[in-house]
């Protein structure tokens, strides 16, 4: 009679382990990975410099054809340095500043606060359209204080302060990026096949 040798790992009528059964992801793990989107607003803090930069940029343009044609001493050199001085102090009046989104709950209760005025209704409703979901003029100071990660303020009545002094652009450009990133879409996509061809090329995952 032919006897079938068994595995000394293996004894009949043993059964096999039971897989291990993944631990249910608790909540308290998912809200530890939360991370509001933040985005950086540079600043640029001496506005009349821009202006200045414009006409120096469209002055050298001219100057640098001029010369190309002209046998006077090139003056292209002398105004490519003033540009040059000019886009140096407007680096220097360049701040950075970092805006992250709230919670939802804080935004509605924030837009909540600041409801359209009545000369605001009456204007889009002249003009055929609904009410704004907000005064926007009131709204947007305090939304961009809220989110404000730096520079650090010392006070709401600095902030105040600041807010005054700034321009309408200034102002429009803080205004725009802190609803962009309250309300812009946070799922970052399909992962890039750039980078997938990249890195299956040279044997890396």
């Amino acid at each position: 009679m032919q006897t079938t040798d068994v595995p000394a790992t293996f004894s009949a009528g043993s059964v096999p382990a039971p897989a291990e059964q993944p631990q249910p992801l608790r909540l308290s793990e998912v809200r530890a990975r939360i991370q509001r989107p933040r985005t950086s607003v540079p600043l640029y803090l001496d506005a009349e410099l821009a202006s200045e930069i414009a006409d120096a940029a469209e002055a050298l343009e001219r100057a640098a054809a001029y010369d190309e044609t002209s046998n006077e001493p090139d003056t292209a050199p002398a105004l490519a340095r003033h540009l040059r001085d000019l886009e140096d102090a407007a680096e220097a009046s360049r701040v950075l500043f970092v805006l992250q989104a709230i919670s939802h709950r804080a935004y509605r209760r924030l837009v909540g606060e600041h409801p359209p005025t009545e000369q605001q209704r009456q204007m889009m409703a002249d003009l055929g359209a609904e009410p704004p979901p907000y005064d926007a003029d009131a709204l947007a100071p305090q939304l961009v204080r809220k989110q404000l990660v730096s520079p650090q303020v010392d006070s709401d009545e600095e902030f105040e302060v600041f807010w005054d002094e700034l321009n309408d652009g200034q102002l429009q450009q803080l205004w725009q990026s802190a609803l962009a990133v309250q309300l812009g879409v946070t799922d970052p996509g399909p992962k890039s096949e750039t980078a997938s061809d990249i890195l299956a090329r040279f044997g890396t995952t």
